[in-house]
């Protein structure tokens, strides 16, 4: 892709999740009534651009955004009747905010995030989406088969083993995935308050494994949690908050995962001025994604990468809200 094409409005977008979070499926699968979105391909956890893109607008809405804005950058509301089918495509393309580091409990430092060389690679490609000097992409540490790797010394002891959700993983120390640790640390969790804490987690606490282990992750590591709905008692006060229907269960990815995904503005005579207005909405803003608001669920961190963002700190929001490991993974 040639330097013109990847100028002024490309972004990667970081999203760090302050509280579990719900991007609901069409269908349930198995005892999960609400299961997550997740690939048909690879079974990761994702947050399809459909959905997000709705969260950000939604977002610009609180924000403040003018109706006309709203609608250049991110298309006009769906219309119906005899308006149907003249709706204004936006300016904005938002992709899939797809899985970059998943926390899982560890027998060690609580948790730890873990990632795949699936999706660093995932992540080196959307780096390839930037205007060149922005964060170049880093060089995808190589997995051996059943083996993970640590960005950090402290995680390969004696054994070099560690249980890892419901594996047991043996673990190499990775300079190549330190470096990525480093870069998500800056990136995706920055330094702002209360953050620096897990800034500095992320470079001590990062694992990588392969294919062999991710999935059994993707699995067993996401939030199941039973839910029910209670008679208000207007029928009969008798039945006042006995169960009227469940339980059902509900999926979440944990506190604490980080996805991303790429933004980019189609060139535009306000193009520059709505990336300006793009990246105020955004960068370092805590906004709502996904369902289940009401319970505080889906609030996420934003920050972006590329053109135009600084690491200053943002001004007040409006109020309206490399070496391979060696051993083996076997079930624990």
């Amino acid at each position: 892709m040639s330097g013109a094409r990847r100028g002024r409005s490309e972004w990667l977008l970081y999203l760090y999740a302050e509280s579990p979070l719900h991007a609901g499926a069409a269908d349930s699968a198995g005892v999960v009534d609400l299961p997550i979105q997740r690939e048909a391909g690879t079974g990761y956890p994702v947050v399809w651009g459909q959905s997000l893109k709705g969260a950000l607008r939604q977002a610009a809405r609180d924000g403040g955004w003018d109706d006309d804005v709203i609608a250049g950058v991110f298309g006009s509301q769906p219309s119906a009747g005899a308006d149907a089918g003249s709706s204004q495509a936006g300016l904005l393309s938002v992709g899939d905010a797809q899985l970059v580091a998943l926390p899982v409990p560890t027998l060690r430092h609580t948790f730890a995030w873990v990632t795949s060389d699936l999706a660093l690679s995932r992540l080196a490609r959307k780096h390839t989406l930037l205007p060149d000097g922005l964060r170049e992409a880093l060089p995808v540490p190589a997995l051996a088969e059943y083996a993970g790797l640590a960005a950090h010394e402290a995680w390969c002891g004696q054994e070099n083993q560690e249980v890892i959700g419901p594996m047991l993983v043996s673990l190499g120390e990775s300079t190549e995935l330190a470096a990525w640790a480093a870069r998500l640390a800056r990136d995706a969790i920055g330094a702002g308050p209360g953050l620096e804490a897990f800034a500095a987690k992320m470079n001590a606490d990062l694992l990588a494994v392969g294919q062999d282990v991710m999935p059994e992750l993707n699995r067993e590591c996401t939030e199941v949690t039973a839910r029910v709905q209670l008679n208000d008692g207007q029928e009969d006060e008798a039945k006042r908050k006995t169960v009227e229907h469940g339980p059902f269960y509900s999926e979440y990815l944990p506190a604490e995962t980080v996805l991303a995904a790429s933004l980019s503005l189609r060139p535009d005579g306000l193009e520059e001025l709505y990336a300006a207005e793009l990246v105020q909405l955004l960068h370092g803003r805590l906004i709502q994604v996904g369902g289940d608001e009401t319970l505080g669920k889906g609030l996420v961190w934003c920050r972006m990468v590329g053109p135009g963002v600084t690491d200053d700190a943002p001004d007040p929001a409006p109020d309206a809200g490399a070496e391979a490991g060696t051993g083996t993974a076997v079930a624990s």
